[in-house]
């Protein structure tokens, strides 16, 4: 068995500390897309609003059983103080019962705290056991470092 690591990813920060997290646990990678046009400002603001609100998203990724695994690493950059819609509909498509999980958030400054919770939850009610969770600010930072800081810190 081995561990993966699965995100989301808008401006390539997170798909950035899921690379590193994945070479670090040498694990492997799960890439989440989601379907809609989340490009530009107004995009973003879009994507804020429907993160705030709970609207679904559609996504596409490879098929994966997660009970074949001995750790999940799962991520998500913060819209709104939440998780990304396509970070929630991945964990509301799959079984997570039994599953040891290490959440975490990326952002540009606050949030962190409600984002761990509201994805934490959801994976709790699919069966997944939080194990560990952390979040790291990308904002004018070294966040190679902070990966690595984060994962020494278990």
């Amino acid at each position: 068995m081995t561990d993966l690591v699965i995100y989301y990813t808008r401006t390539n920060k997170t798909k950035t500390i899921a690379e590193e997290i994945a070479k670090e646990k040498d694990a492997q990678l799960l890439e989440v897309i989601d379907k809609t046009n989340r490009d530009g400002s107004i995009k973003f603001l879009t994507s804020a609003i429907d993160a705030m609100r709970g609207k679904k998203t559609s996504i596409e990724y490879d098929a994966v059983d997660l009970s074949e695994y001995d750790t999940i690493y799962i991520g998500s950059p913060v819209w709104a103080s939440k998780a990304t819609p396509a970070i929630l509909e991945f964990v509301e498509e799959n079984d997570f019962n039994n599953t040891n999980v290490v959440s975490f958030v990326t952002l540009t400054s606050n949030g962190a705290e409600k984002a761990l919770d509201n994805l934490n939850d959801a994976i709790k009610s699919k069966g997944g056991k939080i194990i560990r969770s952390f979040s790291i600010i990308t904002k004018d930072t070294d966040i190679i470092k902070l990966t690595h800081d984060a994962l020494n810190d278990e």
